[in-house]
């Protein structure tokens, strides 16, 4: 008699979690559909969750530990157990660590998929290692928290929008990146009265539902929001009170930001004087109001991170911080009747790093803001408000440049072993060359690979370890302790083969290395019933529930606390950045490649690119294999590029055509767009093509469509403040393939 039965989970195809329900017979996922009685997601979900069932019983989903026997690249693999994996790679580990110091291993994660980062962070505190990580958020949100830490103490949430009046996109498409916001969105106009302010130069869903689309050259982001500074402060449409109470450095923002007029703007990113002035006027007035960033200005290297400085303080000096329908600043995790959830900083162990080992970390004295220099200024501040830890996950990552150079060159001193968990760094890393040169040098002794895929990186790898999706483990998830809910989600069925989840992983190896004490709980569902306990809440009721909250939350929270900042305000003029070398206060800089700062490269590569944008039905480089249904819906790479401008190089719609810049060309198909600007070419980003041979030359297909080939990692087009490497607002030139 066959068995039925339907299993409560949150969905982590992308980092939203949305909640589902797992149909499952005879033990076998059959179907996957949004829980319609969830109170956050309200049944919600993409096009993804119809392809999961296919997805995660796909023949070439991997269910078993591999291990190298020809040389990286040849594709030549063995089937070994765990215990052999774990055993030689804790043996080589131990090597390493006594031949060269525990700084010599790094690790490389990849975006955020409710996977537990915090073991990582827990087996290198107890290694030794001063948490030598990569990730693609160095340049994707994480620098912006960053950010926001120094300036404000805390990072920004979306409110559900209910109450919100003005809403800001910026770089943001939540058409393709957030079913949930696009409720929100709908629902919001339904009733009326809101406005909205979409900034992107591609003409998108979104952009055609704005009120005001502000169409400007790619880079230029910068430059735009002190132009609305200036508007705001010399208009006089800033918050009075708020400003007066609650900033610090108030009359040096107004000084910088004269520098910045809405003509001088209108030239540098080719807006209308008039659209400049009316946007600003609109986000000021328009209460409350809400600014959401996209990744987009995270990847235009230099200058990225002094964009989000000037929106900080757009947000605040309009008095939309923590109110009823504006940006909600995180604090410490749900609370109930005075009791807090046991967020995931308790769990890092970060007392275990002395000072001395965290200035042995890669980048500490260069890339501040998202080193442990920063983290120093920054936590003391959390600390005193809170009395709780800062997260260490969001605010700490090393430029895969540095990392490069170091297991190259061995400086400043040698890298010798990684551990790379979901992740694809030669499809997320800048400059693609550079990332592949490190993964082939005989200088990196051991690389080990978790993932559910052979993927291009998997390829070079030494050993292969097949980790459990999102339906096979628990989830119990603040964001990285980013937000003030958690989600909550059930094991839906036990992993297929032999796969393990991360926190078995992490603790197995930890265990072998002598570790064993400080990972006392057997599996994660134990984690996270002792994460939940304090807030008097079952596992079960939090998988019936599907998320927990505070009981209560009150707006406007830093008028009993202040803000966790040296000055307990908002620092629109930053002592953080101060006491770290770098300006206080915001300033535009024009991208390291563009026809203004480099007027000598337009002759040959006129035309600016753009690489990234989410789209339907992928996420970055997953989802790709041919059989589930994704890749039918989407078979191959497509650029978007002005018609008139196609016209002039022969390009008709459909055609491959090259993309070509001063690191290396790709081809993708043409998709005459007139919502783009006709000096602009997109490309899609995190191409390859599981379908082809993964031995070298093609790597599944590394070298053909993926968009970062043709990207910067040099120390000059980096941002200064975090190593965020530069993706977009390049200098390119296209012909017919």
């Amino acid at each position: 008699m066959s068995r039925e039965e339907i299993k409560k989970a949150a969905c982590c195809f992308c980092f939203a979690n949305c909640a589902v329900l797992v149909h499952i017979k005879d033990g076998v996922v059959t179907k996957v559909e949004g829980n319609k009685e969830n109170a956050l997601s309200r049944g919600h979900v993409c096009e993804r969750v119809a392809y999961a069932a296919k997805w995660l019983y796909h023949p070439e989903h991997l269910t078993h530990p591999l291990k190298r026997i020809g040389q990286r690249g040849e594709g030549k693999w063995q089937r070994i157990t765990w215990d052999q994996a774990l055993n030689e790679i804790a043996l080589k580990l131990t090597d390493i660590k006594a031949k060269y110091g525990a700084e010599s291993l790094v690790f490389a994660e990849g975006t955020y998929r409710g996977s537990p980062f915090w073991p990582r962070s827990r087996f290198a505190s107890l290694f030794g290692n001063p948490q030598n990580i990569t990730h693609p958020g160095i340049s994707c949100m994480l620098n912006c928290n960053s950010m926001q830490m120094a300036l404000i103490g805390g990072i920004f949430m979306v409110p559900a929008l209910s109450h919100t009046n003005c809403l800001v996109l910026w770089g943001q498409n939540p058409a393709d990146t957030s079913s949930r916001m696009m409720g929100s969105i709908n629902r919001r106009r339904e009733k009326g009265g809101f406005k909205m302010i979409v900034i992107d130069p591609r003409r998108t869903k979104v952009a055609e539902m704005a009120d005001i689309w502000l169409q400007l050259r790619p880079g230029t982001d910068g430059a735009l929001a002190l132009a609305w500074l200036n508007v705001i402060i010399n208009e006089g449409l800033y918050d009075k009170e708020f400003v007066e109470r609650w900033t610090f450095g108030f009359d040096k923002l107004a000084e910088r930001v004269q520098e910045y007029p809405p003509e001088r703007t209108a030239e540098i990113t080719g807006l209308s004087v008039n659209n400049i002035i009316d946007s600003a006027r609109m986000f000021a007035t328009t209460k409350p109001a809400v600014l959401v960033r996209g990744l987009a200005t995270d990847q235009i290297g230099r200058n990225s991170i002094r964009v989000e400085q000037a929106r900080v303080a757009l947000r605040a000096i309009t008095g939309n911080l923590d109110n009823d329908g504006g940006n909600l600043i995180t604090g410490v995790g749900p609370e109930i009747q005075g009791k807090r959830f046991i967020r995931e900083s308790h769990l890092e162990l970060l007392d275990k790093i002395t000072p001395a080992v965290k200035e042995r970390q890669l980048g500490f004295d260069k890339y501040k803001l998202m080193s442990w220099a920063g983290y120093n200024l920054t936590s003391p501040n959390f600390q005193r408000v809170y009395g709780e830890p800062e997260s260490s996950m969001h605010r700490l990552g090393i430029t895969p440049a540095l990392i490069w150079k170091a297991i190259l060159t061995g400086k400043p001193y040698p890298v010798k072993a990684m551990i790379t968990w979901g992740s694809n760094p030669l499809m997320w890393a800048a400059n693609t060359q550079a990332t592949y040169e490190a993964f082939k040098s005989p200088n990196l002794e051991l690389h080990v690979v978790g993932e559910y895929w052979l993927t291009s990186t998997a390829e070079l790898a030494d050993y292969v370890l097949p980790v459990a999706s999102w339906l096979e483990k628990p989830l119990c998830s603040t964001f990285e302790d980013f937000s003030e809910v958690v989600f909550g989600g059930e094991r839906s069925i036990p992993p297929v083969g032999e796969r393990r989840d991360e926190y078995a992983i992490w603790r197995d190896l930890g265990t072998r290395m002598g570790q064993a004490e400080y990972w006392p709980w057997k599996t994660y569902e134990e984690v996270i019933e002792s994460q939940i306990k304090p807030l008097g809440v079952t596992y079960e009721q939090l998988i019936n529930m599907g998320f927990i909250k505070s009981d209560s939350r009150p707006f406007r929270g830093y008028e009993q606390r202040g803000f966790p900042t040296a000055t307990g305000k908002v620092e629109l003029y930053s002592t953080v950045l101060e006491k770290l070398g770098y300006d206080p206060l915001p300033f535009y800089e024009e991208p390291a490649e563009s026809p203004v700062s480099t007027p000598e490269l337009t002759g040959e590569y006129p035309l600016i690119l753009n690489t990234g944008g989410h789209f339907m039905p992928f996420f970055h480089s997953e989802y790709r294999h041919l059989g589930i249904g994704m890749r039918e819906r989407h078979p191959d790479p497509i650029a978007d590029i002005h018609p008139e401008t196609a016209a002039k190089l022969n390009i008709d719609q459909g055609d491959w055509m090259w993309i070509e810049t001063r690191r290396g060309k790709i081809k993708q198909r043409a998709r005459l767009n007139e919502g783009i600007l006709p000096n602009v070419v997109n490309v899609q980003a995190s191409w390859w093509f599981p379908e082809k041979s993964g031995a070298e030359p093609s790597l599944h297909g590394l070298w053909e469509s993926n968009a970062n080939v043709l990207t910067a990692n040099n120390e000059e087009s980096l941002d200064p403040l975090t190593g965020g490497w530069y993706a977009r607002a390049l200098l390119c030139k296209v012909y017919k393939a």
